[in-house]
Protein backbone atom coordinates (compact mmCIF):
# COMPACT_ATOMS: atom_id res chain seq x y z
CA UNK A 1 0.00 0.00 0.00
CA UNK A 2 2.53 2.02 0.81
CA UNK A 3 4.29 2.09 -2.68
CA UNK A 4 1.12 3.92 -3.74
CA UNK A 5 2.62 7.11 -2.63
CA UNK A 6 6.17 6.55 -4.38
CA UNK A 7 6.39 8.15 -7.85
CA UNK A 8 5.75 5.83 -10.83
CA UNK A 9 9.48 4.55 -12.18
CA UNK A 10 10.42 2.78 -15.37
CA UNK A 11 10.65 -0.79 -13.47
CA UNK A 12 6.54 -0.59 -12.71
CA UNK A 13 4.27 -2.60 -14.82
CA UNK A 14 1.39 -0.62 -16.79
CA UNK A 15 -1.03 -1.64 -14.29
CA UNK A 16 1.29 -0.23 -10.66
CA UNK A 17 2.29 2.81 -13.10
CA UNK A 18 -1.87 3.41 -13.60
CA UNK A 19 -2.37 3.22 -10.14
CA UNK A 20 0.22 4.93 -8.42
CA UNK A 21 -0.58 7.96 -10.94
CA UNK A 22 -4.25 7.83 -9.90
CA UNK A 23 -3.71 8.34 -5.85
CA UNK A 24 -1.46 11.09 -6.70
CA UNK A 25 -3.97 12.61 -9.15
CA UNK A 26 -6.70 11.98 -6.50
CA UNK A 27 -4.50 13.10 -3.51
CA UNK A 28 -3.49 16.31 -5.97
CA UNK A 29 -7.34 16.86 -6.29
CA UNK A 30 -8.08 16.91 -2.84
CA UNK A 31 -5.27 19.30 -1.81
CA UNK A 32 -6.39 21.57 -4.41
CA UNK A 33 -9.90 21.30 -3.68
CA UNK A 34 -8.92 22.01 0.04
CA UNK A 35 -6.90 25.24 -1.29
CA UNK A 36 -10.24 26.76 -2.95
CA UNK A 37 -12.61 26.20 -0.57
CA UNK A 38 -11.36 25.38 2.87
CA UNK A 39 -11.98 28.03 5.57
CA UNK A 40 -9.33 27.16 8.89
CA UNK A 41 -6.52 29.68 8.43
CA UNK A 42 -4.35 27.98 10.59
CA UNK A 43 -4.30 24.57 8.15
CA UNK A 44 -4.14 26.76 4.83
CA UNK A 45 -1.33 28.65 6.46
CA UNK A 46 0.66 25.76 7.36
CA UNK A 47 -0.14 23.62 4.27
CA UNK A 48 0.98 26.38 2.49
CA UNK A 49 4.62 26.95 4.40
CA UNK A 50 4.84 23.03 3.61
CA UNK A 51 4.57 23.36 -0.03
CA UNK A 52 6.76 26.01 0.26
CA UNK A 53 9.51 24.23 1.80
CA UNK A 54 8.92 21.25 -0.79
CA UNK A 55 9.67 23.40 -3.44
CA UNK A 56 12.78 24.53 -1.96
CA UNK A 57 13.88 21.39 -0.33
CA UNK A 58 13.27 20.09 -4.03
CA UNK A 59 15.49 22.85 -5.78
CA UNK A 60 18.64 21.97 -3.06
CA UNK A 61 17.94 18.17 -4.30
CA UNK A 62 18.58 18.64 -7.66
CA UNK A 63 22.25 19.99 -6.94
CA UNK A 64 23.35 18.25 -3.38
CA UNK A 65 20.76 15.32 -3.94
CA UNK A 66 22.19 14.22 -7.38
CA UNK A 67 25.19 15.98 -7.88
CA UNK A 68 26.37 15.81 -3.96
CA UNK A 69 27.02 19.33 -4.14
CA UNK A 70 25.99 20.33 -0.46
CA UNK A 71 25.07 24.05 -1.24
CA UNK A 72 24.59 26.17 1.57
CA UNK A 73 24.06 29.14 0.19
CA UNK A 74 20.66 28.33 -1.19
CA UNK A 75 18.72 30.89 1.19
CA UNK A 76 20.96 33.27 -1.71
CA UNK A 77 18.08 32.54 -4.16
CA UNK A 78 15.02 32.88 -2.05
CA UNK A 79 16.17 36.31 -0.76
CA UNK A 80 17.30 37.85 -4.07
CA UNK A 81 13.68 36.34 -5.52
CA UNK A 82 11.90 38.10 -2.87
CA UNK A 83 14.17 41.51 -3.18
CA UNK A 84 13.39 41.02 -6.82
CA UNK A 85 9.74 41.08 -6.42
CA UNK A 86 9.54 43.79 -3.99
CA UNK A 87 11.65 46.13 -5.76
CA UNK A 88 9.78 45.73 -8.97
CA UNK A 89 6.09 45.81 -7.41
CA UNK A 90 7.91 49.04 -4.76
CA UNK A 91 9.01 51.26 -7.99
CA UNK A 92 7.16 49.98 -10.90
CA UNK A 93 3.74 48.62 -9.17
CA UNK A 94 4.37 45.26 -11.02
CA UNK A 95 1.66 42.49 -10.82
CA UNK A 96 3.25 39.99 -8.59
CA UNK A 97 2.36 37.19 -11.12
CA UNK A 98 4.67 39.20 -13.34
CA UNK A 99 7.20 39.97 -10.79
CA UNK A 100 7.63 36.15 -9.20
CA UNK A 101 8.83 34.73 -12.73
CA UNK A 102 11.28 37.56 -13.78
CA UNK A 103 12.29 36.65 -9.90
CA UNK A 104 12.74 33.22 -10.59
CA UNK A 105 14.97 34.30 -14.08
CA UNK A 106 17.22 36.68 -12.03
CA UNK A 107 17.70 33.94 -9.54
CA UNK A 108 18.65 31.59 -12.14
CA UNK A 109 20.93 33.52 -13.74
CA UNK A 110 22.74 34.38 -10.77
CA UNK A 111 22.70 30.81 -10.37
CA UNK A 112 25.15 30.68 -13.19
CA UNK A 113 27.34 33.78 -12.18
CA UNK A 114 27.88 32.53 -8.73
CA UNK A 115 28.39 28.85 -10.11
CA UNK A 116 31.16 29.43 -12.39
CA UNK A 117 34.07 30.06 -10.19
CA UNK A 118 32.20 28.26 -6.81
CA UNK A 119 31.53 24.49 -8.40
CA UNK A 120 35.51 24.16 -9.15
CA UNK A 121 35.77 23.69 -5.26
CA UNK A 122 34.64 20.20 -3.79
CA UNK A 123 33.29 19.21 -0.44
CA UNK A 124 33.39 21.17 2.95
CA UNK A 125 34.82 24.15 0.94
CA UNK A 126 32.17 24.63 -1.51
CA UNK A 127 29.44 24.05 1.58
CA UNK A 128 31.76 27.41 3.01
CA UNK A 129 32.11 29.47 0.35
CA UNK A 130 27.99 29.61 -0.82
CA UNK A 131 27.53 29.98 3.23
CA UNK A 132 29.80 33.06 2.67
CA UNK A 133 27.74 34.22 -0.34
CA UNK A 134 24.46 34.59 1.91
CA UNK A 135 26.36 36.23 4.41
CA UNK A 136 28.10 38.49 1.70
CA UNK A 137 24.34 39.17 -0.01
CA UNK A 138 22.79 39.95 2.99
CA UNK A 139 25.38 42.89 3.78
CA UNK A 140 24.73 44.19 0.14
CA UNK A 141 21.18 44.18 0.54
CA UNK A 142 21.95 46.39 3.63
CA UNK A 143 23.83 48.88 1.98
CA UNK A 144 22.04 49.20 -1.04
CA UNK A 145 19.56 51.78 -0.82
CA UNK A 146 17.07 50.87 -3.21
CA UNK A 147 16.57 47.87 -1.23
CA UNK A 148 16.10 50.87 1.69
CA UNK A 149 18.65 48.76 4.00
CA UNK A 150 17.23 47.65 7.41
CA UNK A 151 14.06 49.28 7.39
CA UNK A 152 13.29 46.77 4.66
CA UNK A 153 10.27 46.70 1.90
CA UNK A 154 6.67 46.68 3.12
CA UNK A 155 4.03 45.35 0.13
CA UNK A 156 0.96 46.61 -0.30
CA UNK A 157 -1.62 43.88 0.87
CA UNK A 158 -3.93 42.13 -1.61
CA UNK A 159 -7.64 43.33 -1.32
CA UNK A 160 -8.86 40.04 -0.13
CA UNK A 161 -10.18 38.40 2.61
CA UNK A 162 -7.60 36.80 5.11
CA UNK A 163 -9.18 33.31 4.13
CA UNK A 164 -9.00 35.02 0.43
CA UNK A 165 -5.10 35.83 0.81
CA UNK A 166 -4.14 32.05 2.22
CA UNK A 167 -6.38 30.33 -0.50
CA UNK A 168 -4.37 32.08 -3.00
CA UNK A 169 -0.71 31.59 -1.69
CA UNK A 170 -1.91 27.88 -0.78
CA UNK A 171 -2.33 27.03 -4.14
CA UNK A 172 0.51 29.37 -5.65
CA UNK A 173 2.85 27.16 -3.47
CA UNK A 174 0.86 23.63 -4.07
CA UNK A 175 1.39 24.52 -7.83
CA UNK A 176 5.13 25.85 -7.42
CA UNK A 177 5.47 22.24 -5.49
CA UNK A 178 3.80 20.12 -8.04
CA UNK A 179 6.16 21.83 -11.07
CA UNK A 180 9.09 21.06 -8.95
CA UNK A 181 8.44 17.57 -8.19
CA UNK A 182 7.67 16.98 -12.19
CA UNK A 183 11.13 18.91 -12.62
CA UNK A 184 13.41 16.76 -10.66
CA UNK A 185 11.15 13.55 -11.50
CA UNK A 186 11.84 14.53 -15.53
CA UNK A 187 15.54 15.28 -14.07
CA UNK A 188 15.77 11.86 -12.53
CA UNK A 189 15.10 9.60 -15.73
CA UNK A 190 16.99 11.73 -17.89
CA UNK A 191 20.80 11.99 -18.78
CA UNK A 192 20.82 14.96 -17.43
CA UNK A 193 20.23 13.00 -14.30
CA UNK A 194 22.39 9.94 -14.79
CA UNK A 195 24.97 12.68 -15.25
CA UNK A 196 24.53 14.55 -12.20
CA UNK A 197 24.86 10.82 -10.44
CA UNK A 198 27.64 10.06 -11.97
CA UNK A 199 29.37 13.71 -10.47
CA UNK A 200 28.17 12.99 -7.03
CA UNK A 201 29.62 9.48 -6.96
CA UNK A 202 33.27 10.27 -8.69
CA UNK A 203 33.57 13.61 -10.85
CA UNK A 204 36.86 12.46 -12.21
CA UNK A 205 35.92 9.41 -13.41
CA UNK A 206 32.51 10.95 -14.97
CA UNK A 207 35.10 13.63 -16.81
CA UNK A 208 37.26 10.81 -18.07
CA UNK A 209 34.22 9.25 -19.16
CA UNK A 210 33.37 12.49 -21.40
CA UNK A 211 30.41 13.77 -19.24
CA UNK A 212 30.70 17.70 -19.29
CA UNK A 213 30.72 18.18 -15.57
CA UNK A 214 31.11 21.59 -15.11
CA UNK A 215 28.11 21.94 -17.29
CA UNK A 216 25.79 19.94 -15.79
CA UNK A 217 26.64 21.14 -12.62
CA UNK A 218 26.14 24.86 -13.39
CA UNK A 219 22.82 23.80 -15.01
CA UNK A 220 21.61 22.22 -12.09
CA UNK A 221 22.68 25.32 -9.96
CA UNK A 222 20.68 27.56 -11.90
CA UNK A 223 17.77 25.20 -11.76
CA UNK A 224 18.26 24.98 -8.46
CA UNK A 225 18.36 28.78 -8.04
CA UNK A 226 15.26 29.55 -10.47
CA UNK A 227 12.51 27.47 -7.96
CA UNK A 228 14.72 29.30 -5.16
CA UNK A 229 13.92 32.51 -6.59
CA UNK A 230 10.68 31.83 -7.78
CA UNK A 231 9.40 31.25 -4.26
CA UNK A 232 11.09 33.92 -2.51
CA UNK A 233 9.33 36.13 -4.95
CA UNK A 234 5.82 34.56 -3.78
CA UNK A 235 6.69 34.51 -0.30
CA UNK A 236 7.41 38.32 -0.66
CA UNK A 237 3.78 39.01 -1.37
CA UNK A 238 2.74 36.22 1.11
CA UNK A 239 4.37 37.91 4.16
CA UNK A 240 3.73 41.87 2.69
CA UNK A 241 7.14 42.57 4.16
CA UNK A 242 10.82 41.56 3.63
CA UNK A 243 14.30 42.33 5.54
CA UNK A 244 17.44 41.32 5.09
CA UNK A 245 17.65 39.40 7.80
CA UNK A 246 14.52 37.74 7.24
CA UNK A 247 15.04 36.66 4.23
CA UNK A 248 18.58 35.43 3.85
CA UNK A 249 18.77 33.38 7.32
CA UNK A 250 21.02 30.61 6.96
CA UNK A 251 18.56 28.48 9.09
CA UNK A 252 16.10 28.11 6.67
CA UNK A 253 18.92 26.62 4.11
CA UNK A 254 19.50 24.22 6.74
CA UNK A 255 15.81 23.20 7.24
CA UNK A 256 15.62 22.61 3.34
CA UNK A 257 19.17 20.07 4.15
CA UNK A 258 17.31 18.50 6.99
CA UNK A 259 14.32 17.76 4.95
CA UNK A 260 15.96 16.45 2.16
CA UNK A 261 18.26 14.02 4.57
CA UNK A 262 15.13 12.99 6.71
CA UNK A 263 13.21 11.89 3.61
CA UNK A 264 16.13 10.68 1.29
CA UNK A 265 18.37 13.13 -1.12
CA UNK A 266 18.93 12.12 -4.41
CA UNK A 267 14.96 10.96 -4.81
CA UNK A 268 11.95 12.29 -6.04
CA UNK A 269 9.46 11.66 -2.59
CA UNK A 270 12.17 12.25 -0.48
CA UNK A 271 11.84 15.48 0.00
CA UNK A 272 8.12 15.60 0.17
CA UNK A 273 8.26 13.35 3.07
CA UNK A 274 10.97 15.36 4.60
CA UNK A 275 8.90 18.60 3.82
CA UNK A 276 5.81 17.23 4.86
CA UNK A 277 7.04 15.90 8.36
CA UNK A 278 9.35 18.34 9.61
CA UNK A 279 7.60 21.07 8.02
CA UNK A 280 4.42 20.88 9.77
CA UNK A 281 5.65 19.39 13.32
CA UNK A 282 8.25 22.81 12.98
CA UNK A 283 5.33 25.09 12.14
CA UNK A 284 3.11 23.54 15.08
CA UNK A 285 5.68 23.61 17.29
CA UNK A 286 6.69 27.31 16.77
CA UNK A 287 3.39 28.56 17.66
CA UNK A 288 4.14 27.30 21.49
CA UNK A 289 7.78 27.86 21.50
CA UNK A 290 10.62 28.60 18.65
CA UNK A 291 13.21 27.34 20.72
CA UNK A 292 11.15 23.86 20.40
CA UNK A 293 11.32 23.82 16.69
CA UNK A 294 14.91 24.27 16.95
CA UNK A 295 15.33 22.15 19.12
CA UNK A 296 13.48 19.40 16.93
CA UNK A 297 15.06 20.18 13.93
CA UNK A 298 18.37 19.14 16.12
CA UNK A 299 17.22 16.10 17.30
CA UNK A 300 16.09 14.56 13.90
CA UNK A 301 19.60 15.23 12.59
CA UNK A 302 20.98 12.57 15.30
CA UNK A 303 18.59 10.25 14.44
CA UNK A 304 18.68 10.43 10.88
CA UNK A 305 22.48 10.08 11.52
CA UNK A 306 22.23 6.92 13.73
CA UNK A 307 18.97 4.73 12.70
CA UNK A 308 18.29 5.78 8.71
CA UNK A 309 21.07 7.71 7.16
CA UNK A 310 19.57 6.82 3.55
CA UNK A 311 16.08 8.61 4.99
CA UNK A 312 12.73 7.97 5.15
CA UNK A 313 12.36 6.82 1.82
CA UNK A 314 14.89 3.80 1.70
CA UNK A 315 13.36 2.50 4.85
CA UNK A 316 9.40 2.72 3.59
CA UNK A 317 11.09 0.76 0.58
CA UNK A 318 13.26 -1.90 2.46
CA UNK A 319 9.83 -2.04 4.75
CA UNK A 320 7.88 -2.58 1.34
CA UNK A 321 10.31 -4.94 -0.10
CA UNK A 322 10.27 -7.28 3.21
CA UNK A 323 6.30 -7.56 2.72
CA UNK A 324 6.65 -8.08 -0.51
CA UNK A 325 8.79 -10.99 -0.21
CA UNK A 326 6.84 -12.23 2.80
CA UNK A 327 3.93 -12.10 1.08
CA UNK A 328 5.31 -13.82 -2.19
CA UNK A 329 6.92 -16.84 0.61
CA UNK A 330 3.54 -17.16 1.69
CA UNK A 331 1.93 -17.82 -1.67
CA UNK A 332 4.60 -20.16 -2.73
CA UNK A 333 4.30 -22.39 1.14
CA UNK A 334 0.35 -22.65 -0.07
CA UNK A 335 0.92 -23.82 -3.37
Amino acid sequence: MLSLFFLPSASDTASRWIWRSAVWLVLLLALALYGAFGRQLFLLSTLGTVFLYIVLTQAWNILGGYGGYLNFGMVTFFGVGAYASAVLFQYWELSPFLTAPIAGVASAILGVLIGIPTLRIRGAYFALVTMIITFAAQILVLDLPFTQGALGIYLQPLRLTPVGVERLFYLLFLSCAVMATILVYAIEHSNFGWALVAIREDEDAAAAMGINTALYKTAAFALSGAFAGLTGGVFAYWITFIDPEGVFRVIVTIQMIIMAVFGGMGTVVGPLLGALVLATVSEVLSTQLVSLAELFNGVIVILVVLFMPKGLADVIRKREFSLRKLARNIREYRV
